[in-house]
């Protein structure tokens, strides 16, 4: 009881952080479209009940932590919690190269930004969890032509993946 009282805690005060003074710190996560996406943890959920393997949207969440996988070829593996439930997992893929990650431990409080796609069993890249956030670093642009949008990890409230010198660049 005292874990989920906790974990409300949180999200009520990520959610008056964001709204507040510390979302002018918070980069900017932007659609497919190049226009600021609020926090979309309900329809990031919703996508991977509703949609279809291979289904892909831009995310932007917010939680905390439950579980750290294996490091997969220079990518960190994570569940992050979305909705303070049992099944409320993601999972998120990180790119080391695009900067060391601290140590991941449960607990900790994550926001990401960058692609979401649906991942289930039959996917191109299955996930226990049904559904990924991957690129959630900048861009370079000369991998996929510049196709993704930039994205980023924000841990404990410090900064991973995001550069300002490519900030907005498709």
């Amino acid at each position: 009881m005292k874990s989920i009282l906790s974990l409300g805690l949180f999200f009520l005060g990520l959610h008056s952080a964001l709204a507040s003074g510390w979302g002018a710190a918070v980069p900017q996560c932007l659609d497919n479209n190049r226009t600021p996406l609020p926090v979309n943890n309900a329809k990031v959920l919703q996508w991977r009940e509703s949609t279809q393997d291979q289904f892909q949207d831009r995310g932007f969440v917010q939680g905390v932590i439950t579980n750290v996988y294996p490091d997969q070829t220079g990518h960190a593996h994570f569940a992050l919690n979305l909705d303070q439930s049992s099944g409320g997992d993601i999972e998120i893929i990180y790119n080391q190269e695009f900067g060391r990650l601290p140590n991941l431990q449960p607990g900790m409080t994550v926001v990401a930004c960058g692609d979401y796609i649906t991942a289930g069993p039959r996917s191109r890249l299955p996930s226990p969890m049904g559904a990924i956030i991957h690129w959630v670093h900048y861009n370079p642009g000369d991998r996929d032509g510049g196709r993704h949008p930039n994205g980023y990890l924000i841990i404990n409230g410090q900064t991973f993946g995001f550069s300002a010198q490519t900030a907005g660049n498709r």
